[in-house]
């Protein structure tokens, strides 16, 4: 059951994406938007009731709930009026993360026993956000870098992306430090070290640390459309420690 409503959400998220096409303007997108975040919501509640843990525990749980991150993102932008070039491929990052869960989800997984402890129904969220957060930034800092290299942005559109991605990377980066804590901690209890350098950890450490790049950058002075690039290097830096460190290299966090 969960899967189909993932599945339906994707559509939702698909249809809300051509209609913000086809209308331009008006509420129809946003209450398809709506439906599409309601529709993964109730994905992850019916998880969470079935198993009776929180519906994050894996790697195609936490796409679910990234995927209603960057959803809310895409509807509200759009709400906000904000351009397409930002709110439309937020809306494509929800529909591919949805499409990968429904595709990968599992009734009844076994789990690792380091999961089953109390720091699941924070640390994971906490990381997620951040996640969602910085990737909302990075994309409107492409969408910024793309607007000035085709001369279509104007001042007010330019600015409004640049101050997007600059408040999003501080409280993003935030939230992921305050994720790195919590999972040093959590490693302690569940392995006796605060900090093994495992291969999740190690590419967490380096994501914090290119996006701490951009603000650095910022203050000395660098340029919005140069500093976008920064922003670009920390989305592939999350791209590479959610999914290429969980595929490609074995670690402690293999199962997330």
């Amino acid at each position: 059951m969960e899967e189909w409503l993932l599945w339906a959400g994707a559509a939702a998220f698909c249809v809300f994406a051509l209609s913000t096409l086809l209308l331009k303007k008006g509420k129809i997108p946003s209450y398809i938007s709506f439906a599409g975040c309601l529709l993964v919501i109730g994905a992850l509640l019916l998880r969470w009731y079935t198993l009776g843990r929180p519906p994050w525990a894996t790697l195609y749980e936490t796409a679910a709930l990234l995927a209603l991150a960057t959803g809310v993102a895409s509807a509200y932008c759009y709400r906000l009026k904000e351009t397409p070039a930002l709110y439309l491929p937020l809306a494509a990052v929800a529909i591919v993360l949805l499409v990968f869960s429904a595709m990968s989800w599992e009734a009844n997984p076994s789990l690792s026993p380091a999961l089953e402890s109390g720091w699941l129904l924070i640390h994971v969220p906490v990381v997620i956000l951040a996640y969602a957060a910085l990737s909302v930034a990075s994309i409107a800092s492409g969408a910024l870098i793309a607007l000035k290299a085709l001369g279509r942005g104007d001042d007010r559109t330019i600015k409004r992306l640049d101050s997007i991605a600059y408040n999003l990377i501080i409280a993003g980066l935030a939230l992921l430090v305050l994720g790195i804590v919590m999972g040093a901690m959590w490693a302690k209890a569940a392995w006796g070290a605060y900090w093994s350098w495992d291969p999740k950890e190690t590419w967490s450490l380096i994501t914090a640390l290119v996006y701490a790049a951009y603000p650095l950058a910022r203050r000395a002075g660098m340029k919005p459309e140069d500093s976008a690039f920064i922003a670009l290097l920390g989305l592939l830096a999350i791209l590479f420690t959610y999914l290429g460190v969980s595929y490609l290299i074995p670690g402690l966090h293999s199962y997330a």
